[in-house]
Formats: C-alpha cells, sequence, structure tokens
C-alpha cells in the first residue's frame, strides 16, 4: 500500500531522481492504548501525581494455539529500582484508568544488568489496553531485512508529566530519527554498558520505559530502498545523555563565563534494542511459565471433544500465587541490582 508524502527532487551518483518524501503518519489509537503509567504508590496512581515513568505491554505468541498471546508489562529497570516505582495506572475499557498494584518483587530484570523489567500480566475484561505483538519487533533479522539505519523516522510514546492526564491516561508522542545505530554502547549511572539506539528525539523525564517504534518511506536518500519499511518496534527509551553548558554572569555578548556549568538536554535519546528485551521474555523465569501452560494446552487439546481451554491473554488462570511464588524463587538472583562488573566491562 503506498504510502502518502511528496516527490522531491535528491541527488545521485548518476544526477539527479525523484523520491517519496512521507508525511507525518496519522499514529493509530490503538498504539496509544499499549503505554501504561508508573508509579511509587497506590495512591500516587490514582491521584496521577506527577512521578514515576511510562510502560507498555507486549505480547508473544503462543506456540499451540493460533491468536493467542502471553502478555507482559515492560518498562526500564531503573523505573522500578532506582525510581522505586512499580504501580501501574492502564487505561479501562470505560475510558477512566485502573490501577494494578505490581510488588516490586514481581518484576523480573535482565540478568546482564540490561535497563529492562518486566512482569507477568493476566489481563481482566474491563482492561482496555493492547499489547505490542512480538512479531513486530525489530529484531536484527528485520534490519537487514529492511536496511533498517541512520536517518529511518522513529517515534516515541510515553508520558508527558506536566500534562499526562488525570482522570484517564493521556500518553504523548515525540518524532525523531535514528542518528546511530548500537555499535557504541552508552556507560550507565550504574556502571554498566548499555547497549543502545541513539535516536534524534528529545526524551524528558517520566519518558523512561517508553517504547520507541521505527518506520519510513520507500526510499533511501541517495538510492531506491527495497519495499516499504513497516512500523516495527525499535527498542525502550532509557536515558537522554546530557550537554554542559557554561553559565555567564549576564549574557555572551559582554561577558566571559564564570566557570559554573548546567547540564541541558542534548535532544538525543538511548533506546535499549528489541533484541534484550527478547532475551528477556526468553529467560527460564517466563519460559518455564509458558512452556508449562503450553503442555498443558497440548494435554487438553488431545482430550478435548469440543474446544480447547485456553486463556485469551496473559498468565494462565490455572497459574495460582503459590506457583508463581516458587517460580519466583528460582530465579531470585536476577531480582538484585547487578554489581558493575557483572556481565559488562567498566570504561
Amino acid at each position: 500500500m503506498p504510502q502518502s508524502g511528496h516527490w522531491e527532487t535528491v541527488p545521485s551518483g548518476s544526477g539527479l531522481f525523484s523520491v517519496l518524501v512521507p508525511d507525518m503518519p496519522r499514529i493509530t489509537d490503538d498504539l496509544l492504548d499499549c503505554v501504561f503509567y508508573l508509579y511509587p504508590t497506590e495512591e500516587a496512581a490514582r491521584q496521577g501525581e506527577a512521578t514515576g515513568g511510562t510502560g507498555f505491554f507486549v505480547g508473544v505468541p503462543s506456540q499451540v494455539s493460533p491468536g493467542k498471546f502471553y502478555v507482559y508489562g515492560v518498562t526500564n529497570s531503573h523505573v522500578i529500582k532506582e525510581g522505586r516505582s512499580s504501580v501501574v495506572r492502564a487505561k479501562s475499557r470505560t475510558g477512566g484508568h485502573d490501577v494494578i498494584v505490581v510488588p516490586p518483587e514481581s518484576w523480573i530484570h535482565h540478568r546482564d544488568g540490561d535497563d529492562i523489567a518486566a512482569f507477568m500480566v493476566s489481563l481482566k475484561p474491563d482492561h482496555g489496553v493492547r499489547f505490542v505483538s512480538q512479531q513486530t519487533w525489530a529484531t536484527r533479522e528485520k534490519l537487514a531485512t529492511y536496511d533498517i539505519g541512520p536517518g529511518d523516522d522513529v517515534c516515541m510514546v510515553g508520558r508527558f508529566v506536566n500534562h499526562d492526564g488525570k482522570q484517564q491516561n493521556l500518553p504523548s508522542l515525540r518524532f525523531g530519527n535514528i542518528s546511530m545505530m548500537p555499535s557504541e554502547p552508552i556507560l550507565s549511572p550504574r556502571g554498566l554498558l548499555q547497549e543502545s539506539y541513539l535516536i534524534e528525539c528529545r526524551s524528558l523525564p517520566g519518558f523512561s520505559g517508553a517504547p520507541v517504534f521505527v518506520y519510513g518511506s520507500g526510499v533511501h536518500l541517495g538510492k531506491p530502498r527495497t519495499g516499504l519499511l513497516p512500523f516495527l518496534l525499535l527498542g525502550i527509551d532509557w536515558c537522554h545523555p546530557p550537554k554542559w553548558e557554561n553559565v555567564y554572569e549576564r549574557d555572551k555578548e559582554t561577558q566571559t563565563a564564570q566557570g559554573y556549568c548546567v547540564k541541558s538536554n542534548s535532544g538525543m535519546a538511548g533506546v535499549v534494542p528489541v533484541w534484550k528485551l527478547e532475551e528477556l521474555l526468553n529467560e527460564d523465569f517466563f519460559m518455564n511459565i509458558r512452556e508449562r501452560h503450553e503442555a498443558e494446552v497440548r494435554e487438553k487439546s488431545r482430550s478435548a471433544t469440543v474446544s480447547l481451554d485456553v486463556v485469551e491473554a496473559g498468565v494462565p488462570t490455572e497459574f495460582t500465587k503459590e506457583d508463581f511464588e516458587n517460580a519466583l524463587k528460582k530465579v531470585s538472583r536476577r531480582l538484585r541490582p547487578s554489581p558493575p562488573d557483572e556481565g559488562k566491562s567498566k570504561t
């Protein structure tokens, strides 16, 4: 399906040719519904206080039940640990919001210290949320297939804490471009080297944990592109590298710098690649639960006489609190912050 846009003439090695430059896209409302807000307490969530971060729901397809998904909530590890904000406020089907009290210990963190964390979701009928299917993730294979790289358009869906909605969640969007591919890691405040995209898309407090999507036209500047780039989940926003500015006593024209500096937003954001999320959801804790449930579905399908007994999405209803606590004990080491020298090296 052709994208809307306008034609421009650009130079190439053999002369000039016309390319279709896409107009700013209209983002589907469903995309906004995959986002939730995070708060330190249930009361803060109900009041809509200007604190916390952003998260979003993703879905891993079942291997035995076509059209069924296991749903997870995802955000930055630092939002849960350093930010102490584990309580979820999600959109309700009636248009308001619903608060889900998720204990900090229910969030599973990437074992290598990457700045992502996830928890298992059991969605109720009154939750009006959507999720981002694993089939639309910008994996390494899709990067190569669609030739994704610097200059491709991105948008970030997150929480602008100065105007994020009190009665209902009102996510905002920020647009930009891929500035650098994840070849040079960024040193995090934890002392770990975080594999990251750099995108020219201003991130602000409250956007930590926001999903970042990539999209683009069917062209490169300078050469044709083979096929259109679909709308894909690129990764998770986790930081904005600062820029330091000199402080002047009065104005720059008449005064010299006084030896003081202030930190300003560089306009760049760091994004954890989506394959780090894939690694997290394929760790033993989550894999064991999915495999157990898939085995139960296979067993039921062999004995069923009418239809399969499976849940629509999320954690199977027969997965009890005791089951969860037992599984959690087996991976409790992953709930502790990773020391600086575990899994990754310092600079």
